[in-house]
Order: C-alpha cells, then structure tokens, then sequence
C-alpha cells in the first residue's frame, strides 16, 4: 500500500489549479456579496444595501477618498488586462 502512495497510484483525476481555487474564491465572494445586498433590500436591520452604504460613505471627504481607492484598487487590481 505505501508503495502505491510513492508512486501516485491512489491519486486519480485532475490536481487542483490556482486558477480553480481563484475561481471559486471568486464565486464565494460574489454569493456573499449578493447574499448580503438580499438581506438589505428585504430590510434585515444587520444589513444595508450597497447604494445606502456608498451614500452614508461619500457624504465625508475621508468616505470619498476610500471609495475612490477602493474603486481604483478593484480596477487595475481585477478588471485591467
């Protein structure tokens, strides 16, 4: 038996890629988003959609600033080629 774990013989199918993992970090990160953007809209206190917490975030200088560099960050971090 061990001889079959030196040789990989126990190991069937594809290894995981980094480009899986990133992917269904993604996916996850997405659902929770979308899950939490839900609860906001049906109204569960905890919970406040996107657009009222962008609002509440860009009524201060120091909110704009962040929201900028989050949107900065996303974009070439994510969305750039």
């Amino acid at each position: 038996m061990t001889g079959d774990l030196v040789t990989g013989d126990l190991v069937t199918g594809d290894l995981v890629t980094p480009y899986v993992v990133i992917l269904v970090g993604f996916v996850g990160l997405f659902a929770a988003m979308l899950a939490v953007e839900l609860l906001g809209r049906v109204g569960r206190k905890p919970f406040r959609p996107l657009g009222r917490v962008l609002e509440v975030a860009m009524a201060w200088r120091t909110g704009r600033w962040i929201v900028c560099g989050a949107w900065l960050f996303i974009g070439f971090h994510f969305l750039a080629r």
